[in-house]
């Protein structure tokens, strides 16, 4: 997803360039999309999945921005770790499905939780480490 990004603004730079140097003045909206698009896509290509004895915080993008946090008492026990495929929740990315939200940034293990009644998933590398750290902080 992030070389995609890349690939985009780099797509947004050369019509930009285009339309400096060239008589088409048609090319900026297109360059403005796709470089808004890449930046989308840059946010939300990586994610950071915090444990700490206070909350599950879940960051966006290269700059941990936006953070979803989740306090140990509103998390329902236990975690758990299933195994997602893009195809099974609609996608690569943020994903709103019958599985609840899911964070889709590779295939494969998800640490899941439940808070309020509702299915919150993000795949990250050793999502049954995480899952046994939050089944163990004190409600």
């Amino acid at each position: 997803m992030q070389a995609t990004a890349v690939f985009l603004a780099l797509v947004a730079v050369g019509l930009a360039v285009v339309g400096l140097v060239g008589p088409v003045a048609l090319v900026w909206a297109p360059a403005a999309v796709l470089l808004l698009s890449a930046l989308l896509l840059l946010v939300f290509a990586s994610v950071t999945v915090r444990i700490t004895g206070r909350a599950l915080e879940v960051a966006y993008g290269p700059l941990g921005r936006p953070v979803r946090r989740w306090s140990p008492g509103e998390i329902e026990v236990p975690a758990r770790v299933e195994e997602r495929r893009p195809m099974q929740v609609g996608g690569w990315g943020y994903r709103i499905s019958g599985l609840g939200t899911t964070v889709m940034v590779r295939r494969g293990p998800c640490l899941v939780i439940r808070s309020r009644g509702r299915d919150f998933a993000v795949s990250v590398d050793d999502a049954q480490r995480g899952a046994a750290l939050l089944n163990s902080l004190p409600r």
